[in-house]
C-alpha cells in the first residue's frame, strides 16, 4: 500500500504561487499604508488649523490687520494652553523611528499656525489664511 503524500513538485508549485501572491500584495499594502499616513497627517493639520480658526474667532482682537500685511503666529502649545487642542501631544503619522536626530524632533506636532490676511488679485476680496508651519521658529509675527 502506498502512502498518500505531496510530491516535491507539488510543494515547489505551492511555494511559487505563494511567492507570486506576495510579489503582488506587498507593494499594494505599502502604498495603502503610505496613503493612509499622508491622509492622517493632512487630517491632523486640518484639526490644528481648525483649532486656530476657532481661537481667532473667540479672540478676534488678535486677528492681523487687514491693511498692512500683518501676521499672527499661534503655537500648538498656546492652543493647548487655551483649551482649543487636547493637552496630549499630537503624534505625527509621518514620523519614522530610527531616523536622524532631526527627524526625531518631529515625532509630535510642535509647529505654528501662521495667520495672515490676503487679498485675491482677481476679485479684490480678502480673507484670512491659516497655514501650518512645522517649526515654531519659522513664523515671525509682523505688526
Amino acid at each position: 500500500m502506498r502512502a498518500k503524500a505531496f510530491t516535491l513538485i507539488e510543494l515547489v508549485m505551492v511555494i511559487v504561487i505563494l511567492g507570486i501572491i506576495a510579489l503582488i500584495a506587498v507593494p499594494t499594502v505599502n502604498t495603502i499604508i503610505k496613503d493612509s499616513k499622508a491622509k492622517a497627517y493632512d487630517e491632523q493639520v486640518a484639526l490644528i488649523t481648525g483649532s486656530a480658526k476657532t481661537y481667532m474667532s473667540k479672540n478676534s482682537m488678535e486677528l492681523p490687520n487687514q491693511n498692512d500685511g500683518a501676521t499672527v503666529c499661534l503655537t500648538i502649545e498656546k492652543l493647548q494652553t487655551e483649551g482649543f487642542l487636547s493637552d496630549e501631544d499630537i503624534k505625527n503619522p509621518n514620523y519614522k523611528a530610527g531616523s536622524t536626530e532631526e527627524t526625531r524632533k518631529n515625532e509630535f506636532f510642535n509647529g505654528t499656525v501662521k495667520v495672515t490676511y490676503e487679498v485675491a488679485a482677481d476679485t479684490g476680496k480678502g480673507k484670512y489664511k491659516y497655514t501650518y508651519l512645522n517649526s515654531p521658529s519659522s513664523c515671525t509675527p509682523k505688526n
